[in-house]
């Protein structure tokens, strides 16, 4: 009776142990079978144990038993199986499993696949490394989407930046306007501040000036002469500039010019240089050729003590030039 109890005994654990097998065989299979992410186990010499359906797919293979035996260079390009040889070899040499990284893989007929992978060291019941396993997932929709969206950004970046210069820029002279004008010199004179603090300032100096008899010009030759001799002056002083110096509109007839790192000695010389391009520019009116000249004023940061102080120093010096006789430079 004893001997018969422990024979139903046995048989009672051997049924269990079958039936966890099947068990363990039956979640197995429906994983491999089911699952969208690709699955596969591999030994030591990166050759396929099991494959499941959607990484056989990837392939272009039905059935996950054909790709038992066979490796990456079996299927991928040469690139992308010499990356997945070597990330298997650091896998089982250090047991270090590689987490969601993103893998580019270009397909034999150009198409752009993208894929997020994981990769493990496989064990086996004594806790030794016998090859590995990993998933990947198809991102290639999302990455899409990511590229679409950055381009998108650029793009928006791109016009906002042209509304950018456009909002800064006037548009008869091409120059910019008086908004701008009042920036940039807000940041020339916080940053000479600054730096003149630090011991280490160059200073800036600023031109104004207007066209002499702007009025008598516009009531005799009318206004779209006066707008031609506004654009003109603006390509004269763009032509006559550095690229470091920046050239402003503020008003009707009234331009400034902006010089980072210039003595007042050299932004004379450049006023000067500007008067007499204006002076030789002959503008073609209805019945005769226009000539223009300009008074000019001159300062520099040095000699004022804030933003107001030195734009009124520059207008006081443009109306000296004005007062004792116009096109000259003070």
């Amino acid at each position: 009776m004893k001997k018969q109890c422990i024979q139903v005994e046995s048989n009672h654990k051997t049924f269990h142990a079958k039936e966890s097998e099947l068990n363990k065989s039956l979640i197995i299979n429906t994983i491999m079978t089911n699952s969208h992410d690709t699955i596969y186990f591999k030994d030591r010499n990166s050759t396929f144990l099991l494959s499941s359906k959607a990484h056989a797919s990837l392939f272009g293979i039905d059935n996950p038993m054909e790709v038992i035996g066979k490796n990456d260079y079996d299927y991928f390009p040469e690139y992308f199986a010499n990356n997945a040889y070597h990330d298997e070899e650091q896998i089982m040499r250090t047991g270090e499993p590689i987490i969601s990284r993103i893998e580019k893989l270009i397909k034999a007929d150009g198409e752009i696949m993208w894929l997020s992978a994981s990769k493990y060291p496989l064990y086996d019941g004594q806790g030794k490394i016998i090859g590995t396993w990993g998933t990947s997932r198809d991102i290639t929709p999302l990455k899409k989407a990511e590229e679409e969206l950055t381009s998108l950004n650029e793009k928006l970046e791109e016009a906002n930046r042209q509304l950018r210069i456009l909002s800064a820029i006037d548009s008869l002279s091409g120059l910019y306007n008086h908004r701008h004008f009042f920036e940039e010199l807000n940041k020339a004179f916080e940053l000479y501040t600054r730096q003149k603090e630090e011991g280490s300032s160059h200073g800036f100096s600023v031109i104004l000036f207007d066209v002499d008899n702007f009025k008598v010009i516009n009531d005799k030759h009318g206004h779209l002469m006066g707008d031609v001799v506004i654009r003109q002056i603006g390509e004269i002083m763009k032509r006559n500039t550095r690229s470091t110096d920046s050239c402003f509109r503020y008003g009707g007839d009234e331009f400034a010019i902006l010089l980072p790192n210039t003595s007042i000695e050299d932004a004379r010389r450049i006023a000067e240089k500007m008067r007499v391009a204006i002076k030789n520019t002959a503008i073609a009116s209805e019945h005769s050729e226009l000539k223009i000249t300009v008074s000019l004023g001159v300062a520099s940061c040095c000699e004022a003590k804030s933003v107001k102080d030195l734009f009124r120093k520059s207008d006081e010096k443009l109306y000296c030039s004005k007062n004792t006789g116009k096109n000259m430079v003070s």
